[in-house]
C-alpha cells in the first residue's frame, strides 16, 4: 500500500473527526489492546480538546489513489498541569521530571487501520510528526506489552523512562518512553 503523509489543519481535523474515531476503534480493537466502544468515545471527546493545546500537530496517512484515510498521529507540548504530565511526574524520579517532562513534545496518539498495519505506515507517521519540531525531546506512553508500536519505538531510539504507570481510569499499565531529537535542532526550546 502506498500512502501520502501530510499535516492536517484544525479545520481538516474537525471535518474528518468521525474517520479518526473509526480508525482508532479499528486499530485498537484487537489484542493486546482490546479497547472497546467506551475508549473510542473517550478518544472522540478528547480530540477536540487536544487540538486546542499549545504546540498541537497532527499528521495523517492517506492511501494513494483511493484517498482513504488509513492512519494518523498527533501530539502537543507537554506542560505541567496536564493530567498525563502530572501522573507521570508522580511516578518518576525528580531528575526524570526535570530532564524529560519540561519543554518537551508529547506524542499523544498514533493509530493505523488494521488492514494497513505492518506496512511501515506507523513509522512514516512517527517520522513525519517528529520532523522539524521545535523541541529537543519527545515523550509518550504506550501499553506495557510487546506490541508492534513498542518495537517500532525501540528501533527509532526511544528509551524507557519508567516501565509501568497506571493512569486514572485505565486498567492496563503503560510504559513511559523518551526520545532525544538531536543536536542539530537550533530552533529547539
Amino acid at each position: 500500500m502506498t500512502v501520502i503523509v501530510s499535516t492536517f489543519s484544525n479545520q481538516q481535523i474537525e471535518a474528518f473527526q468521525s474517520q479518526f474515531v473509526t480508525i482508532y476503534r479499528d486499530a485498537f480493537k484487537a489484542p493486546p489492546y482490546c479497547k472497546g466502544e467506551e475508549e473510542a468515545m473517550d478518544f472522540a471527546q478528547s480530540l477536540p480538546q487536544h487540538v486546542e493545546r499549545e504546540g498541537f500537530r497532527m499528521v495523517v496517512a492517506v492511501e494513494d489513489g483511493a484517498g482513504t484515510l488509513v492512519g494518523f498521529s498527533y501530539g502537543y507540548q507537554n506542560i505541567p498541569g496536564q493530567l498525563w504530565h502530572e501522573e507521570v511526574a508522580r511516578a518518576v524520579q525528580p531528575q526524570i521530571v526535570a530532564e524529560w517532562l519540561m519543554n518537551t513534545f508529547r506524542l499523544v496518539e498514533m493509530a493505523v487501520a488494521l488492514r494497513a498495519q505492518r506496512q511501515g505506515i506507523g513509522g512514516l507517521l512517527h517520522d513525519h510528526l517528529l520532523s522539524k519540531l521545535p523541541y529537543r525531546k519527545v515523550v509518550l506512553s504506550t501499553m506495557a506489552a510487546e506490541t508492534n508500536a513498542y518495537r517500532m519505538y525501540q528501533k527509532r531510539g526511544w528509551q524507557v523512562l519508567v516501565e509501568e504507570v497506571i493512569f486514572p481510569g485505565v486498567a492496563r499499565p503503560y510504559r513511559v518512553m523518551g526520545l532525544e531529537l538531536g543536536e542539530e535542532r537550533e530552533d529547539a526550546v
